[in-house]
């Protein structure tokens, strides 16, 4: 009587194709608010990784300017403050992958070891403390 022209029924129905649609639309909208926090995520870990490697440029450069000396610098426990321009020179701020890092510097004189307790802060364009640091440094120009 009636018999079958498309004997092979191997394909997919329009449900399941909007079904699988729609299943799709939901896995992305979960995952969707995900990827500004990689972002972030992303953006921190460079900042951190600049600011880790910058720490020894300051370092050294603190050394090299005329700065450290004991007839400018407070004796421990009171630490003197340095920021600005006007004190550290243009070392005060450095631009790496085009962000202008800020240095803070406090210092003060150990006199029973001849050396300056430092503690250097770095902080990233948006003005959020990226590394701080304490290390201990000789004489300028040494």
């Amino acid at each position: 009587m009636y018999q079958k022209l498309y004997e092979n029924n191997n394909g997919f129905t329009l449900i399941e194709i909007i079904a699988s649609i729609a299943i799709l639309g939901m896995v992305i909208a979960v995952f969707l608010p995900i990827f500004p926090q990689i972002m972030q995520w992303s953006n921190n870990a460079d900042d951190e990784l600049v600011a880790s490697n910058l720490l020894g440029q300051v370092t050294y450069d603190i050394k090299q300017l005329p700065l450290v000396d004991s007839t400018t610098i407070n004796s421990c426990p009171d630490m003197k403050t340095i920021t600005g321009l006007d004190s550290l020179g243009e070392s005060a701020t450095y631009v790496l992958n085009n962000r202008e890092y800020r240095i803070e510097l406090n210092i003060c004189q150990e006199i029973d070891v001849d050396l300056y307790r430092t503690n250097i802060r770095i902080y990233s364009p948006d003005h959020k403390l990226v590394s701080e640091s304490y290390t201990y440094i000789g004489e300028s120009n040494e």
